[in-house]
This record gives C-alpha cells, sequence and structure tokens, in this order.
C-alpha cells in the first residue's frame, strides 16, 4: 500500500488537519497501524483480494470500504456479521461520514481512523504532557470557568497504566483533540477534555480502553459527576477506585459489622441489591464494596444519579441513543448499560427516575437488553445492578409514584445503612480519615484532630451524616493553620445547635407528636416530619415507641388534609 501525505478535511467542508492518516487495528492486546493511501478507496476484508487483509473471524470476505474522500466515508459490503459505527449496525451499502478519532467494528476487530503522527506506540514522540501541579491549575481553572460560563461542561479521564506512561502517550493523544490537555498522574495518565458531556467522556474512556490494552480508565464530567476539582478526581478514579474508595470502609459498629458481612455474601451472587438508607450514609461505599467483592469486579462500576438529569438525558445515559433521536443528539451513544459490560450499574436516587424511565429499566432487568433512544432494534447487555433510594418505595408503591413490578424486581436483597447518629463509635475514625485525606491534597501530611474538636464532633447529632462530617472536616482542614484540627476551625454554633444529648429526647417527642396528629398512620406521619416512612419505622424502634395499630389507616384516609 502506497504512503502519501494528504490533507483532510471534515464533513462540513473545513480545515481539518495536514498530515497522514492512519488505521489503528484493535484485536485482543494485539494494536498495529496501517497508513492509509493519498485517494481512492481501500477495500477491508479477509479475501485475498483486499486492500486491508484481516484474517479474523466473523470478518468477511469483502466485509466493507473505506473512501478517502474528502469527506472521508465507510461503505459496508452486506458483510455477513456487520459493521459498526457509533454503535450501530450499517445496513448494506449505506456510508456514513468519518472524522479523524473515530472508531469502527468490523465483526470481531475494531478499526481507528487517527492522524499518522500520533498513531500508535511507534510515533517519533507523544506530544508535551503536563506536569501534575499544571494539570491541576488548569482543572481548578475549568471548574471555575464552567461555573462562571453558567455550565460550560467538561470531562476528566484518570488512566490506570500497566506500563511506560510514555509508550502509551501516544495512543491515547490520538483520541484526544488537539486543545485536549493531556498529562501524567500518579497511577499513569489523566486528560482534560474541555466542551464534552458525560456521554462523549463514557466514549472516550471506551476508546483508550481499546487502543491501550490492559489500561484502567475512569471518567467524570463537570456538572453531571461533580462540580469541584477534588470530587471530580473521586469520581474519575481509574476501575472505580480513588482516594476516596481505595481504602477499606470504616466498620466500628457493630451494626455495620454484621451489614458488611451481609454484604460480603451477597456480593457472591448475581442478585439486584437495593440499598436503603438517609441521605449521606454512605450508599455508594457500599455500593463500591458489593462491586469489588464479587466476581464482576474487574469489570467496570458505572454510576448514574437517577435525580440529576432530565428524562431524556437519564433515559439517553442509561440506554444510549442513535444520531438524530432528540435535539443536540448529533452523533448515536452507547449507554452505560451497554458500556458496563461485565460489570456494576450503580443506580442512586433511584426513587427519583421518571414513570417512563421506570418501564424501560425493568425491561432491562427482565429481559437483560436495553433499546437506545429512538432506535428499533434492542442490544443484548451483561451487568449486576445495584440501587439506593432514601426514599420509601414501599410507600411510594403504595401512593401509585414508583412501580410495582419494578420495585419487586429491584428488591433482589434490601440492604439498610444506619444514620451516623445511630453508629456513633464510627465517627471519630472517620473525622481522622477525613482530615487525613484532605491534607493530603494540601499538602498538610500529616492532619490530626484534636481531643477537643472530636468532642464538639462528637456531640452533634449530624443529620446530613457522612456526607455533612466529611464536608466540615474539609473546611477546618483548609482554614487549619497548622496540622492540626481544633474547635477554632469548627463551625461551633452549628455543632452545639442540635447536640446528640438534646437530639433523642426532642426527636422522639416530634415522632409522637406527629404519630398523634395523624392517628398512627405512619405514611402521613412521615410526610409531616420529612423524612421517609422507612426512617420514621427505625426511629420508632430505636426510641422503643409503640408500633401504631393498623386501623389507623382507616380513620385517617391518604388524601385527606392535615391542618
Amino acid at each position: 500500500m502506497r504512503t502519501h501525505d494528504i490533507t483532510q478535511r471534515d464533513s462540513a467542508g473545513g480545515p481539518g488537519f495536514t498530515g497522514r492518516l492512519k488505521l489503528l487495528l484493535v484485536d485482543g492486546d494485539s494494536v498495529t497501524a496501517r497508513v492509509l493511501p493519498e485517494q481512492g478507496s481501500v477495500l477491508l476484508g479477509r479475501g485475498a483480494e483486499a486492500d486491508l487483509r484481516l484474517e479474523l473471524p466473523r470478518v468477511s470476505r469483502q466485509h466493507a470500504r473505506l473512501w478517502l474522500g474528502p469527506p472521508l466515508m465507510l461503505e459496508d459490503l452486506g458483510s455477513a456479521n456487520g459493521t459498526k459505527v457509533r454503535g450501530r449496525t450499517l445496513k448494506a451499502g449505506e456510508r456514513v461520514t468519518l472524522e479523524p478519532g473515530d472508531g469502527f467494528e468490523l465483526g470481531s476487530v475494531l478499526l481507528l481512523v487517527q492522524p499518522e503522527r500520533v498513531a500508535g506506540a511507534e510515533a517519533a514522540r507523544p506530544r508535551r504532557l503536563a506536569s501534575p501541579d499544571y494539570f491541576d491549575t488548569r482543572l481548578e481553572e475549568e471548574c471555575e470557568r464552567a461555573e462562571a460560563a453558567g455550565g460550560t461542561p467538561f470531562g476528566l479521564l484518570r488512566i490506570a497504566l500497566p506500563g511506560d506512561p510514555l509508550e502509551a502517550a501516544a495512543k491515547v493523544a490520538a483520541v484526544l483533540r488537539s486543545s485536549d490537555v493531556l498529562g501524567r498522574d500518579a497511577k499513569g495518565l489523566q486528560a482534560l477534555v474541555a466542551g464534552a458531556t458525560l456521554e462523549r467522556i463514557s466514549a472516550l474512556a471506551a476508546q483508550v480502553s481499546a487502543v491501550v490494552p490492559g489500561a484502567e480508565v475512569g471518567r467524570a464530567s463537570w456538572p453531571e459527576s461533580a462540580r469541584s476539582p477534588a470530587a471530580l478526581y473521586a469520581a474519575a478514579a481509574p476501575g472505580g477506585s480513588s482516594d476516596v474508595h481505595d481504602e477499606a470502609p470504616v466498620v466500628e459498629d457493630p451494626a455495620m459489622r454484621a451489614l458488611y458481612a451481609q454484604v460480603r455474601r451477597v456480593a457472591a451472587s448475581d442478585l439486584t441489591v437495593l440499598l436503603l438508607g438517609e441521605t449521606g450514609v454512605g450508599k455508594e461505599v457500599v455500593s463500591r464494596t458489593v462491586h469489588k467483592s464479587s466476581p464482576r469486579a474487574k469489570g467496570p462500576f458505572v454510576a448514574i444519579n437517577c435525580g440529576a438529569l432530565s428524562p431524556t438525558l437519564l433515559e439517553s445515559e442509561l440506554f444510549g441513543h442513535v444520531k438524530g433521536a432528540f435535539t443536540g443528539a448529533a452523533k448515536s451513544r452507547v449507554g452505560l448499560l451497554e458500556a458496563a459490560k461485565g460489570g456494576t450499574c450503580f443506580l442512586d436516587e433511584l426513587g427519583e427516575m421518571p414513570p417512563a424511565t421506570q418501564v424501560k429499566l425493568l425491561r432491562a432487568l427482565e429481559e437483560r437488553e436495553v433499546t437506545p433512544v429512538g432506535a428499533t432494534e434492542p442490544k443484548k447487555i451483561d451487568v449486576r445492578f445495584v440501587a439506593a433510594t432514601h426514599r420509601d418505595l414501599a410507600a411510594d408503591v403504595e401512593s401509585g409514584r414508583f412501580r410495582a413490578d419494578l420495585y419487586f424486581r429491584l428488591n433482589g436483597v434490601s440492604i439498610e445503612i444506619p444514620a451516623l447518629r445511630e453508629r456513633p463509635g464510627e465517627l471519630e475514625a472517620l473525622a481522622r480519615r477525613f482530615a487525613e485525606r484532605a491534607g493530603r491534597k494540601l499538602g498538610k501530611k500529616a492532619m490530626a484532630v484534636d481531643d477537643a474538636a472530636l468532642a464538639l464532633l462528637k456531640g452533634y447529632a449530624w443529620p446530613g451524616n457522612i456526607r455533612e462530617l466529611r464536608n466540615v472536616i474539609d473546611r477546618a482542614v483548609l482554614l487549619a493553620p497548622d496540622d492540626v484540627i481544633t474547635p477554632d476551625e469548627l463551625p461551633a454554633e452549628k455543632l452545639a445547635a442540635v447536640p446528640v444529648t438534646d437530639e433523642v429526647p426532642a426527636e422522639k417527642q416530634r415522632v409522637l407528636d406527629a404519630l398523634e396528629k395523624c392517628c398512627g398512620n405512619q405514611t402521613l406521619a412521615a410526610k409531616v416530619l420529612g423524612i421517609s416512612r422507612r426512617t420514621l419505622v427505625t426511629r420508632i424502634e430505636t426510641f422503643g415507641l409503640p408500633r401504631p395499630r393498623k386501623g389507623a389507616r382507616k380513620r385517617v384516609g391518604l388524601e385527606g388534609e392535615l391542618d
């Protein structure tokens, strides 16, 4: 095959780049490159007549043709096992436009169109890698810019590598744009991708995994995953781990030891797990433990907050979409349920899922397949589900807000996580861990919490649970003039406002008052208190209160107004 310098123009006819085009062929652990000719077309297939011969299973003798254009186009030639572009199988004779960086599948082989100057490890040198300090600064600036600009999205990739990062950098750079920032990370490489949604970041992560075999790729996007630099780093932890999640969970309370013993037993199966508990109790930490303790531990861990996205975006994130499925769908995208092949999908805030999405999720659970938004053909999935909610789903089923069949399908095993005030023995260990972690990020490597500060922390009821504790400690570490947190760095007025010693009898009386006002109806009493019915039941048992009689519901109609 001849090699030439060519000028490729994008599909809109605008200027693209000047350089040589190559195809990266990814087959298992093997990655090889082929330079494309200057003009004309390239026949791809298994037969001897093919310009680029692929002697691989499921590749037809004359599988597809690459038209070099401009514009660069790919045509399926009636292959037996199909040609896929952006997750969609082409019809025989159908042509689609490609851009540098795009990938496509011929049967069992993945091919990526790349500029020759950065395609493959044989390139002379990768572009200059940003230092960790420079990368951190750029990430902080990007967060500030996004907030000021009213929400311009961007993404973060963190890539743990099995070998030399310089050897992999060229391949990673090949799937990025020149405007993206590529730098070193403690585990390998990291990339800052401007103007990228979570969908694009997920697609880029899949491409990186394909061109760098053995790499573990974590991804996050602003604002869907997080809004601060530290939170984005945690969300993009490679392989579902990070500074936040690498460490074993704090398990000091007997109830939590029993809970994690149950988690390990449940993790060994493929049952769907439903995690229940108040906001901030650590449901994602438990969900990651389920994943890490399961046979799927080497697969991806994919998390999505069902309450953070609009119904259309939520469906697109979960199930994927085809080009033109809705306004802004310029390209087809693979959904998270399909991308999580062989791993675990964590559905956070499941109770906020819209009814229409509940129907599609039920089918995914029952049929183990998804239909992308705008598509007509379903796709098979291989994923374990872990769901979490702070809501009382049983009450939502009763009121018609949540589908009963989906609730029963998700409730393979339910695990209720106690609130932090119900496991006070863990507060000190959690506070010290959060202080050490926040201190490392700020260069205070020996951060500690003194006894007076601990006493103040232990005296508070923590209605926001572990999340509130972490926020308080992060703030204290930032304010501390040295390496020790004292009461001076804590919000003393806030912590003294609802002390544990006063909170228990006061809360007990509030529960009694609400139950009396509602004639013992637990659903209505929970609404009065602003908590879930399940949390109310837990408090009734904790305070040793008698359970309301079953006739209470008949005396107070669910539709009746409260005084």
